[in-house]
């Protein structure tokens, strides 16, 4: 007997819609967090709403619609439209994805905060930015040392030795260059 092969929506399909339901979201993405969200191949929602801004809108308001279910009082939609509207106003998150907001959702859920509101959502998104550099920047740094060991030597120097650029190499590349040369000019 063959399974069948799951195949997960994309998280633009499941939240653009008109008739939003969180489980569905829930049920497909939620273990969302910052690494996942960092490794999702998917667009930013800067380049999203160059294509398509009230598509994007709507995907970040019913993401927050869905996370104020959690609290005691429904965020209305006129004010998940605000926030969606300082998203895409602000340079530093438009280069956040869908991803990322859900991952930011997910921790306001599960945060220390009994009433939600504006402020403390875009007080949590600022702070979930700065982490996301962080963690870029690491990621970075970590990849570039694991890039290095794998050119065969971590030691500088040794490095340095292998380069065209050191003199004693530079002057043989130079000697084999006239050579070239000289049996042009005979």
């Amino acid at each position: 007997m063959q399974l069948k092969s799951k195949t997960t929506p994309t998280l633009q399909a499941l939240t653009e819609v008109l008739a939003y339901k969180n489980s569905e979201v829930v049920r497909y993405y939620a273990g969302m967090n910052m690494r996942s969200a960092m490794e999702a191949g998917t667009p930013s929602i800067g380049i999203l709403a160059k294509t398509d801004e009230e598509t994007v809108k709507r995907c970040i308001t019913n993401l927050f619609i869905g996370t104020s279910m959690y609290f005691d009082s429904v965020l209305p939609e006129s004010k998940a439209i605000v926030i969606s509207e300082e998203l895409l106003a602000k340079y530093e998150t438009r280069q956040l994805k869908l991803e990322d907001i859900l991952a930011i959702c997910i921790e306001i859920k599960e945060a220390d905060i009994y009433k939600l509101t504006l402020a403390r959502i875009l007080k949590h998104v600022a702070v979930y930015v700065q982490q996301r550099e962080q963690l870029a920047i690491q990621r970075s740094i970590t990849n570039s040392q694991n890039h290095k060991s794998d050119l065969g030597e971590s030691n500088i120097d040794k490095r340095i030795m292998n380069s065209i650029r050191h003199i004693e190499r530079s002057n043989e590349e130079v000697a084999k260059g006239r050579v070239r040369v000289q049996k042009y000019y005979k």
